[in-house]
């Protein structure tokens, strides 16, 4: 095995094994970003399940129970918060993209103040992007670390006026937002993208799959081309943190507010998970 023979920060010596994190090295983790209320994160068992998957598609060794428990003591001590929680392969033991199979992941837990209701703006515009999510069958879903695309994406947003951007994979394909995942309404169905080829399977999107589902909305995923928002007339922005959030104007085009939609915004929104 080779490792680095000295490690600077900065411009100075750097004895901590953090440089050497596999996250930060190669985007080689997995992240979840919660909600608290009253002490407790809110769609935990989605969000365990969801990082857990992660961890077997990425040949991640950790300890589950060890992970959550300590999630839920900050939860408890914090009250309300957006929690999140960063699960790193580890410290590299060997220089070279390929991990060893012996390295000890890492945990880390950052703690934010609750979002005011305050902050979202009375009318939500969103656009559509140039940017495109890079197709990869094998990181399909995932919340892992390498976020660039995203990061790009919210920087060719700034400066538009509007609050989210919609994003396209290289095929064409709508995928999400920036930071969102999409619903459209047609006919009384809500549809979503598919997301086999790239895109993150957001805990909300499980939990409106699911709602819906038990109030007798039909809801399904679909390959929706990019061009199919000329013809959009309701849609919808899901996370966890903002829940399911009504959009009012697509590329300068107002659109309606679904009455399904709202119903089951309301209904996801008073949830005591």
């Amino acid at each position: 095995m080779s490792t680095a023979l000295q490690v600077f920060v900065d411009g100075q010596t750097c004895d901590d094994s953090w440089p050497q994190d596999r996250a930060l090295q190669y985007g080689d983790g997995l992240f979840e970003t919660m909600l608290v209320r009253n002490g407790r994160i809110r769609f935990e068992a989605l969000h365990a399940a969801r990082l857990a998957h992660g961890c077997n598609r990425l040949a991640i060794s950790a300890d589950h129970a060890a992970i959550w428990q300590q999630a839920g003591q900050v939860a408890r001590q914090h009250g309300a918060a957006l929690l999140k929680l960063l699960l790193t392969r580890g410290d590299a033991t060997a220089r070279g993209y390929a991990p060893s199979g012996v390295e000890r992941p890492r945990v880390i837990l950052s703690v934010y103040a609750a979002p005011p209701a305050a902050e979202l703006p009375a009318q939500i515009r969103v656009v559509t992007l140039r940017n495109c999510l890079g197709e990869n069958p094998d990181l399909a879903g995932l919340k892992h670390c390498n976020r660039l695309e995203q990061v790009l994406a919210r920087a060719s947003l700034q400066g538009s006026g509007a609050f989210e951007g919609l994003m396209q994979s290289s095929s064409g394909r709508l995928i999400s937002g920036t930071m969102s995942n999409v619903f459209l309404e047609r006919d009384g169905l809500l549809v979503t993208p598919e997301l086999d080829l790239c895109g993150i399977a957001g805990v909300l999107r499980t939990v409106v799959f699911r709602e819906a589902q038990q109030m007798g909305i039909p809801v399904q995923a679909e390959n929706i081309p990019l061009a199919a928002l000329d013809h959009c007339t309701s849609l919808a922005l899901s996370n966890v943190r903002l829940g399911l959030l009504s959009v009012h104007e697509l590329n300068g085009r107002r659109l309606q507010v679904g009455a399904s939609l709202r119903e089951l915004a309301a209904r996801i929104d008073t949830l005591e998970e």
